[in-house]
Formats: structure tokens, C-alpha cells, sequence
């Protein structure tokens, strides 16, 4: 039963790792998975033939062993599937301030699909959220023609997204400097926009000032000349002028100028949505206090070998900490 189960998973394995070459290519990131699963699957196929015709020969903590491990294998990953399919169903508030789109693999000619499927999203969020900034993130590797951030603003201006909603974090290598990278940019924006509000408040505050004591300095003048209501044009501005009455100007304080209190901001990643779980995580370990989910389609085509990849790496990062 099992040797019939196991040459079957192998055939399988070899069949679907053919169209993924024929579908994507043979260098599609990972695909070496399928035959080398599908090597696996031959062995065991050929060791439970062997165990059940030399069943006397072979000791029995062999066949318990790879048993264990083979049940604790489908377990582990059945939870991580299970944890990935719970992040594709995480939805983001109807407002963000930032939205962080996370980038893929760029080509010479062209961006993967992958990338235009999270791009597409992008766009039709940004058209219904225009005070949604877009942090575009992701470096250049090395063999790809340009960073994946500039290629991605290309992508939107080209589609009409305005270069003010745009913020472009060219520097990381993966999803761990994503996040790390996007949030130091999304706090160096947030100080700059911080300041010029600042300088706005004390603009407006001298401006008050500066009306006040040139009202107050024309009253006393007046008091002076011993001018009263009476004796004044009461239909020219001097009239309003008189009129008006206000309280002595004070110097600002900096509690008067603090028109951007540190509000929780609202923020948000965008990338596939076989890819949501891990990186909120791993945004949730690089500082952010809390992060919405928005997700992109995956290729049909690839889909499982795109849970399987990301099963891998999950547990890669978990074991290196960085979730």
C-alpha cells in the first residue's frame, strides 16, 4: 500500500516539476523541491518493498523512525498551510497612512507576475485611498537590471498612481529588511512631516502675533490723539479696526506648536497572499506595534509550489529568528 502511495507522490512530483519548467522556466525560484521530493519518494517507495520482503532482516526501530518522521513531516506541514491560509483572510482597515508594498523578482525585459499582480492591487488601492502614502521596498539583486522599487514606481506612474503617494526604499535584499528598511523610512517621513507642520503652526503663530501688536499699537495711538467711536469714520476700516479686540499676544510654546501628536499610525503590507503571514510577522519582530494585511492573487498554475516554497521559509526564518 504505502511502496504504491509513495511511487505515486514520486510520479506526481516529476510531472508537476515539468510544468513548472515548461510553464515559468527550469530556473523558477525553489523548483528544485519536486525532484528532489520526488527522489525521496522513490526511496521510500523502494525501502518498504525491501522491508516487507526482508521484514526479519531489518531492525525494527528502522521502519518506526522513518515512519515518525515522515508522519511528523505532514503534520508540520499541514500546520504551516494552515497558518499561511489564515493570513490570506486578514483584512485591512478602510484607512492606512502607509502602505508598504513588497517587491518581486525583476527581469530584463520585464517584472515576474507575481509582482504585477501586487502592483495591480496597489493601484486599485491607492485610486480609492489618494491620502494612502505607497512605500514601495525592494533593492536590486544581482541579476536584476534595477531595483525592484524603481521598477515598481515605473509600473504605477505609467498607470497614473502621483509620485507624491509614492515613498521608494531601494536598499533591501528580502523580506526581513523589507519591513526593517520600510520602517525606518516611514519614520524619517513621519519626522519630516512633523517639522514642516511644526514650522506651518509657527509661521501662523508670528503672524497672529504680529497683527495683534499692530492693533494694540494703533489703539494706543489713538488713546493718545484722544480720538473716541464718535470722532472716528466709522465707515472706513479703521472703524473694524477699532473693533476688534485682542487678548494680549503671548510667545508660543512648543505644547501650542505640537499640531502632530505621535498618534498609532495606521500601516499596512501588500504582497501575495501566500505571502501575508510571514511577512506581517516578521514585521511584527522587526518593531512595527501592529499591521494590516492586504493581499494580491497568486498564480494558479504555481500555487502549490509557491505553499510549499513558503513553508520552507517559514521555517527558515523562524529558526534564524527573525519571526
Amino acid at each position: 500500500m504505502f511502496t504504491a502511495a509513495f511511487g505515486i507522490l514520486g510520479v506526481l512530483s516529476l510531472v508537476y516539476f515539468g510544468i513548472i519548467a515548461v510553464y515559468s522556466g527550469i530556473e523558477t525560484s525553489a523548483a528544485w523541491i519536486w525532484p528532489v521530493f520526488a527522489a525521496v519518494c522513490f526511496l521510500l517507495a523502494k525501502g518498504d518493498r525491501y522491508y516487507h520482503q526482508h521484514r526479519r532482516q531489518v531492525p525494527l526501530w528502522i521502519p518506526v523512525s522513518v515512519a515518525t518522521l515522515c508522519i511528523t513531516g505532514f503534520v508540520v506541514l499541514m500546520i504551516l498551510q494552515i497558518l499561511i491560509f489564515g493570513g490570506m483572510i486578514k483584512s485591512a482597515p478602510s484607512h492606512l497612512d502607509y502602505l508598504i508594498v513588497l517587491g518581486a523578482k525583476v527581469r530584463e525585459d520585464d517584472i515576474s507576475s507575481s509582482l504585477k499582480r501586487r502592483l495591480d492591487k496597489a493601484i486599485r488601492y491607492a485610486q480609492e485611498h489618494p491620502e494612502t502614502k505607497l512605500v514601495l521596498s525592494g533593492g536590486q539583486g544581482e541579476d536584476e537590471p534595477t531595483s525592484e522599487a524603481l521598477a515598481m514606481a515605473e509600473y504605477l506612474l505609467y498607470n497614473g498612481i502621483s509620485p507624491d503617494q509614492m515613498l521608494l526604499e531601494v536598499y533591501s535584499t528580502n523580506t526581513r529588511e523589507n519591513m526593517l528598511c520600510s520602517k525606518a523610512l516611514i519614520d524619517n517621513q513621519r519626522k519630516i512631516e512633523k517639522e514642516a507642520a511644526r514650522q506651518s503652526q509657527i509661521r501662523k503663530q508670528v503672524i497672529r502675533m504680529e497683527l495683534a501688536y499692530f492693533l494694540k499699537e494703533r489703539e494706543r495711538q489713538w488713546e493718545a490723539a484722544g480720538y473716541t467711536p464718535s470722532k472716528l469714520d466709522m465707515r472706513g476700516p479703521c472703524a473694524q479696526a477699532k473693533r476688534v479686540r485682542l487678548a494680549p499676544a503671548k510667545e508660543p510654546s512648543m505644547a501650542a506648536l505640537e499640531i502632530l501628536p505621535d498618534k498609532p499610525l495606521q500601516i499596512g503590507v501588500l504582497t501575495s497572499n501566500f505571502h501575508l503571514f510571514r511577512a506581517m510577522k516578521i514585521g511584527e519582530k522587526c518593531g512595527f506595534d501592529q499591521l494590516y494585511g492586504v493581499s494580491s492573487s497568486a498564480d494558479p498554475v504555481l500555487f502549490i509550489h509557491l505553499l510549499v516554497r513558503e513553508s520552507i521559509a517559514i521555517l527558515k526564518d523562524k529558526f534564524m529568528g527573525n519571526m
